[in-house]
């Protein structure tokens, strides 16, 4: 007979500038990681994978930015789930969407559980009220999120260690945005230590983590207007090769996409 239970797998539903949205799954326990997206096209990327509304056992906001959480208000009124958030997050959107603040379970410890994972928070650097990144534990297997953050220090890169799989930023290029066509001010802020990860920031926190044999990434919440796959894979792959990496077999990058669901499994 067929086991009912999921692998351990990632689903980036939706990543980049108009949205963001992840599916995590293990056995019988389905996470979303954001909801920036419409309720729709998230019940939709369920049902792709196998999975009804029903099934969502949480839903996790990283920050209150509306690529992150647009969608929330009407996947609200068609599920009862838990919303897992920091205070000032939770403040944030309660106040911005007229949300029930009950619909909220405000984290003021950095661990806990969902289901078959076990989650670890810890704080990123944006220009948000209580920005966060997950590691999220489920048997033999590590996954670390984060993204929207300016800068990788030695406490993030400490929950980086030993992922297996991991979504992590890499926004912009810095000649794509010096030339691009955001103003000053918008430019300054998405460089700046509160604003995004460039794509040569994102090769050096992954030369810098604690990789596994095989790490498994997907560089995630790439600029429409400041970056492109292409440069994206070729900064990266040039930083890892050069110091020895051998793409595909000791890490495998994917592209999360603003319309297209990217899947990875442990």
């Amino acid at each position: 007979m067929e086991s009912s239970e999921s692998p351990f797998a990632v689903h980036v539903l939706a990543s980049g500038s108009q949205g963001n949205a992840t599916l995590i799954t293990y056995k019988n326990t389905t996470i979303l990681v954001d909801a920036g997206i419409s309720a729709r096209r998230i019940t939709n990327g369920l049902k792709a994978v196998g999975l009804g509304l029903d099934k969502l056992s949480a839903i996790c906001i990283t920050h209150e930015h509306t690529d992150h959480m647009a969608g929330l208000p009407q996947l609200l009124k068609q599920c009862d789930v838990p919303v897992y958030t920091k205070a000032g997050t939770m403040r944030e959107i309660v106040n911005r969407k007229n949300l029930d603040s009950k619909a909220f379970c405000v984290l003021t410890k950095n661990n806990f559980t969902v289901g078959d994972f076990q989650i670890e928070t810890f704080r990123t650097s944006h220009d948000a009220a209580d920005p966060m990144g997950l590691c999220c534990y489920s048997g033999q297997h590590k996954l670390t999120f984060m993204t929207d953050t300016g800068l990788v220090d030695d406490t993030m890169l400490k929950y980086l260690d030993e992922s297996d799989l991991l979504v992590l930023e890499a926004n912009y290029d810095p000649q794509m945005l010096k030339y691009g066509p955001y103003p000053f001010d918008l430019k300054k802020r998405v460089a700046g230590p509160y604003g995004h990860l460039s794509n040569e920031h994102a090769a050096q926190a992954l030369l810098m983590m604690k990789r596994p044999d095989h790490l498994q990434v997907v560089m995630a919440h790439r600029s429409e207007k400041n970056n492109e796959q292409a440069v994206v894979t070729d900064t990266v792959t040039t930083a890892l090769t050069a110091e020895g990496l051998i793409m595909k077999q000791d890490i495998t990058i994917y592209h999360g996409q603003p319309k297209e669901m990217v899947s990875i499994r442990a």
